[in-house]
């Protein structure tokens, strides 16, 4: 396939979100902020004692930032699990007074299905992320917050942003009114990028067209992003051998494959106080002379809690490429996901 027929037919598909997203984020922003709000200030009249957030694969990272920014602006405790995780741990906590925000594209990935049963059998109330309110968990959650787009990972992020965000300021945070300026920002520079990004990330590709093992590198703010490339974008669409590490636990042992193995690595890098331990893994990388790609968010002057959105679209430039370089021009094409072989539940799609 020419890659012009390739780049029009990515347009149509689940996983290449970057054509839609400043605008459907800028939708959802306007049609669901008012009811974020109120939800924030129904956490404060019911007097949650702790909320969790709660999902699998991509659908549980979008919703790390949540737990960051509760930890940074509230206090009140809060917890982020994969899905099955939060059933094993049994969280003594969770009952009457807490709150569990689950996320689910499909609204019926086993997982999370079994998780928001769990939650509501405990007696918490349960919020759902979904992209179909009439899909399996819009229907059994106590709340839904449906955002009507394949943005599955911007989206989410960004409800989960404006309720803290919201709560934060109801709470008397100087700092969270200034995030959600910024967030409401964020919708122009994603059609910006969209545009601008794309040669780069061709060039990028191009670079790394023989790697078939890459380690992805992050942490801070751009954990949870570099989560999702590192295992469920790379090796899930690229079908290449990977892992994602914490960028600072690279140190802890990782490094010692030097002695032996020069992987290629992709490491996302923030301007928080993470910073300056990224730089050093970097030198460290180009010191053994291993493949590297830097995705440094310094370009986009954004506030540090906001840069996992403006990573978004680079890196999924970069994969798109990587996949039609490695021949893989069905995106939405999955050998064992979504084909009933891996999921089991009366009414779940997913995995």
């Amino acid at each position: 396939m020419d890659i012009e027929t390739f780049e029009k037919q990515a347009l149509q598909s689940l996983l290449f979100t970057a054509p839609v997203l400043g605008d459907d984020m800028g939708r959802f922003l306007k049609e669901k902020s008012t009811m974020i709000k109120e939800l924030a200030t129904q956490a404060i009249d019911e007097s949650v004692e702790h909320i969790y957030w709660v999902g699998a694969g991509n659908s549980r990272v979008n919703l790390l930032s949540g737990k960051e920014l509760m930890d940074r602006f509230t206090n009140i405790p809060s917890d982020c699990y994969c899905s099955y995780e939060f059933m094993w741990r049994s969280p003594e906590r969770l009952g009457k007074n807490a709150w569990v925000f689950l996320a689910s594209f499909s609204g019926a990935t086993e997982d999370t299905v079994e998780a928001l049963r769990y939650a509501k059998n405990r007696g918490a109330k349960t919020i759902a992320f979904v992209d179909k309110a009439n899909s399996l968990m819009g229907r059994e959650a106590d709340i839904v917050i449906d955002y009507t787009s394949k943005g599955l990972y911007i989206l989410p992020l960004a409800g989960s942003f404006l309720f803290v965000l919201e709560l934060a300021k109801k709470l008397g945070n100087s700092k969270a009114a200034a995030l959600i300026k910024g967030l409401n920002e964020i919708p122009a520079l994603l059609k910006k990028q969209y545009v601008e990004e794309k040669t780069l990330a061709k060039e990028s590709a191009e670079k790394f067209r023989g790697q078939e093992m890459i380690y992805t590198l992050g942490t801070g703010p751009l954990y949870g992003l570099a989560y999702k490339f590192g295992l469920t974008v790379f090796m899930e669409n690229m079908r290449v051998n990977g892992s994602f590490m914490e960028t600072a636990e690279f140190r802890h042992g990782p490094a010692e494959m030097f002695d032996r193995h020069k992987p290629a690595f992709v490491i996302l890098v923030g301007t928080d106080e993470s910073r300056p331990v990224s730089e050093r893994v970097i030198k460290l990388i180009e010191h053994e002379n291993s493949p590297l790609l830097i995705f440094d968010a310094k370009k986009y002057h954004v506030d540090p809690l906001l840069e996992p959105f403006v990573l978004m679209i680079p890196l999924q430039w970069f994969a798109i490429y990587s996949a039609y370089i490695r021949g893989i021009y069905d995106l939405d094409e999955r050998v064992l996901m979504g084909h009933g072989i891996m999921g089991k539940g009366s009414g779940v799609t997913w995995p």
